[in-house]
């Protein structure tokens, strides 16, 4: 059996986080460990979960999802994080890389089978480092 991937759900609209939880958990590949509405939470809530995956919307008050990617790589240098939003713009996929996330995945292409792709994809990378 394949072990479960613990995530963290970022994101400051309550729907889309309901959302990411229920389409994480139908897989059974994947399980919730917390949620956080804004960057500075989350950096707070990896701390305290140690999750396997941070799901990271961009544009939040607060804190955003880029400078809260920075401040959890900082922490811990093998986190791995995905950045999403709403816009498809392809600068956030070099941003993610210059930041050391995963990758950038628009909301509207956010599934299961992309997340754990691009999850084998960085694991492939750091095994070969």
């Amino acid at each position: 059996m394949t072990e479960v991937i613990k995530v963290l759900v970022v994101d400051d609209q309550e729907l889309f986080r309901e959302i990411a939880r229920t389409m994480f958990e139908i897989t059974g590949e994947f399980t919730v460990v917390a949620e956080a509405s804004d960057g500075l939470d989350a950096v707070s809530a990896y701390i305290e979960h140690s999750p396997d995956l941070v799901l990271m919307d961009i544009q939040m008050a607060r804190m955003n999802g880029i400078e809260a990617t920075r401040k959890i790589r900082s922490h811990d240098p093998s986190a791995s994080v995905i950045l999403i939003s709403m816009k498809a713009d392809p600068e956030y996929q070099r941003v993610a890389s210059q930041i050391g996330a995963v990758g950038f995945i628009a909301k509207r292409d956010l599934d299961p089978s992309t997340l754990k792709s691009l999850i084998d994809d960085s694991l492939t990378k750091a095994d070969a480092a």
